[in-house]
């Protein structure tokens, strides 16, 4: 990871209010026209879409759901909106089953009805507010040289400290919930928490069975919990079953490609040979596809991925990153 302070991105944030379309983009496309899809769909970049909860915005998604399907034949795999791009406008992701699309067998549904107290609750609260707030503002900065994630915000620093109190105080009630609640938002906010507890193998090993929990924000926070914890202590993550995290790269979810992109870029810095070539037999397609994403922070994982498997060194790969100038790393794979 190129130095310790980074933005940090939003990826599936509510949007409160009606926002603008920024940019439309699409994964798991291997065999689709895009380009056909993109002009049957009722929303259009410059676009409204309906505030996160709201009728509108359900009615939406059914809209573009059947769309996609009148063109394709099937049901898209994600409808996603993304807040935000750097003018405030939100991204719209759309996952398609098509040969670059795999589906992933989960975990079972925990069973167990067990709850984090009130205490975790409201303070998890105070932790998103004060990291929007911050966001919003244009203060998403973050240090992940210590292995969890501590925004450069004072108030968001500030629950970001108190999230790691609780959780070194609380660590066997954290994984007690992750492993068995049935409820998935508290194994969500538990997955988070844990990426601030003591690093130590049993962390490592709860993060990676939640990666494959079946509810999405569940897995949003597990794997980057891990990825956050891989660019700073890597020898803690390098044993991880790579498998997993290549199958959600491939996965109809795009948390699912956002993170394991997150995780794999973190992993990859060491070059390992072995592990590039794996990661390139078993997801080129989605790496490709993910960095001609238009949105730089989302696809910047991506091709920072693709750019080690392409052999090229860390100071080129940096610098067409920054100039914007994804075609030198996708020519790599031209064939």
């Amino acid at each position: 990871m190129r130095g310790s302070l980074i933005l940090l991105a939003l990826t599936a944030c509510a949007l409160a209010s009606d926002q603008q379309v920024g940019e439309i983009d699409f994964f798991g496309y291997k065999g689709f026209d895009t380009e056909a899809i993109r002009r049957a769909l009722p929303l259009h970049e410059g676009d409204r879409i309906p505030g996160a909860g709201s009728k509108a915005q359900e009615q939406l998604k059914s809209q573009l759901s059947e769309k996609v399907a009148k063109v394709i034949g099937q049901n898209p795999t994600d409808i996603r909106f993304v807040c935000c791009d750097a003018q405030q406008r939100s991204m719209v992701y759309i996952g398609l089953p098509g040969k670059s699309y795999q589906s992933i067998v989960f975990n079972p549904t925990p069973v167990e009805d067990v709850r984090l107290p009130k205490t975790a609750i409201v303070l998890n609260d105070a932790n998103d507010k004060a990291g929007f707030k911050a966001i919003m503002k244009g203060h998403g900065e973050e240090d992940r040289s210590q292995g969890y994630s501590l925004m450069k915000d004072p108030g968001a620093r500030k629950t970001q400290l108190a999230m790691r109190d609780y959780a070194l105080q609380h660590e066997a009630l954290i994984l007690q919930i992750l492993e068995s609640s049935r409820h998935a938002g508290q194994r969500a906010i538990a997955a988070e928490m844990l990426g601030y507890a003591h690093q130590s193998k049993e962390q490592v090993d709860a993060l990676v069975k939640a990666s494959l929990d079946p509810d999405d924000d569940v897995r949003n926070n597990a794997v980057r919990a891990l990825a956050v914890l891989g660019s700073a202590k890597p020898d803690l993550v390098r044993r991880v079953p790579l498998d997993s995290f290549i199958g959600l790269l491939r996965s109809g979810s795009w948390t699912d490609h956002n993170k394991a992109s997150f995780f794999l870029e973190a992993l990859t810095e060491a070059r390992d040979s072995a592990v590039l070539e794996r990661i390139r037999a078993g997801a080129l397609d989605s790496l490709l596809e993910m960095a001609r994403w238009h949105n730089p922070g989302h696809a910047f994982f991506a091709l920072e991925v693709l750019g080690r498997i392409a052999g090229m060194d860390e100071d080129s790969l940096g610098k067409a990153i920054e100039a914007n100038q994804t075609a030198v790393i996708l020519s790599k794979f031209e064939k």
